[in-house]
């Protein structure tokens, strides 16, 4: 692995779930090592099932190489579930979906069939389909913090290996922890 891998960190813009804002934007920031590049973004539905397909534009749109796909979970603009496999399989890049803490798979079914009552099995099948979710420790400047992550394409072990690379002082690596910020920057 290149000591400056070209990354590209995806997460959703604030929005609120008062049933007048239908869309909001995905952002991508991309980055070579932690040094942002560009930065990209795209609508998606609320509770929509469109940000696989918008994540596979917006790689697509990236003049570098990107060499990793980078997301703050697998779940944008409420429930808007990501299909890490088919983006894997439609680019050909690793995907690595982040989370800060462990998810109660029971609690997001009860979730997705209160809210997806004819719906629900479709959105579940996409998490299942993420895989097993992992536990790494990441260096941060109040010493090591917890991270986990999902990984299609890649190892879990060239995934600690990455984030040694594209992290600054947080558990998420650059090009995510950008997006975050850019995201939660968003009027709404």
């Amino acid at each position: 692995m290149k000591d400056n891998p070209i990354t590209i960190g995806f997460d959703g813009a604030r929005f609120k779930f008062n049933g007048k804002q239908r869309t909001t934007p995905l952002i991508g920031v991309v980055c070579q090592g932690t040094r942002l590049v560009k930065v990209v973004q795209k609508d998606i539905e609320v509770d929509g099932d469109d940000s696989t397909e918008a994540i596979i534009e917006l790689v697509g749109k990236c003049e570098n190489d990107v060499q990793f796909i980078l997301t703050h979970t697998i779940t944008f603009a409420g429930f808007n579930i990501a299909d890490i496999e088919e983006i894997f399989n439609t680019t050909k890049i690793p995907v690595i979906a982040f989370t800060e803490r462990m998810i109660n798979l029971d609690s997001v079914k009860e979730a997705l069939i209160k809210t997806f009552p004819s719906t629900f099995e479709k959105k579940i099948k996409k998490i299942i389909k993420s895989g097993e979710l992992f536990e790494t420790r990441v260096k941060t400047h109040g010493g090591k913090s917890k991270v986990y992550f999902h990984t299609i394409g890649c190892t879990p072990e060239k995934v600690k290996i990455l984030m040694e690379k594209v992290c600054i002082d947080s558990k998420l690596p650059e090009a995510v922890r950008l997006a975050h910020l850019i995201g939660a920057s968003f009027e709404i």
